[in-house]
């Protein structure tokens, strides 16, 4: 009777489950930064903002300014400048995270999926 191991792996797929391992632990370590500062920030600031504006009346207004691009430009100065100052920072700040976290999130997706740079050998004579 001959027992065949069927959990044996060649070179290749020890190597490929190895990578795919360091590269979920170089992912993960990237990510930190977005995931528990800037993201919880924005929540935090959705919050706040969430008390000072009814954000079903500004999407109902909104869609009625939809027609036309200076239609939308046009309803978006209007707001900021009836806003209170602490909603127009808040919306800002709001924005800027926002636009913060995406950048470093496609940045980081980018930088799986580019080819690694392999730096010429040096020999010592």
């Amino acid at each position: 009777m001959v027992l065949i191991n069927k959990n044996i792996m060649t070179n290749q797929q020890l190597k490929t489950k190895i990578m795919r391992r360091v590269y979920l632990a170089w992912f993960i370590n990237r990510m930190k930064p977005v995931v528990l500062l800037q993201l919880p920030l924005i929540v935090a600031f959705l919050a706040v903002q969430h008390e000072y504006v009814a954000f079903k009346a500004v999407a109902s207004n909104s869609v009625d300014s939809l027609n036309s691009f200076s239609g939308v430009f046009d309803y978006t100065v209007s707001a900021f400048q009836n806003a209170e100052p602490l909603v127009a920072f808040l919306a800002v700040a709001i924005g800027l995270f926002m636009v913060l976290a995406g950048q470093s999130i496609i940045r980081n997706i980018a930088a799986l999926f580019r080819k690694p740079v392999v730096l010429p050998l040096k020999v010592e004579k």
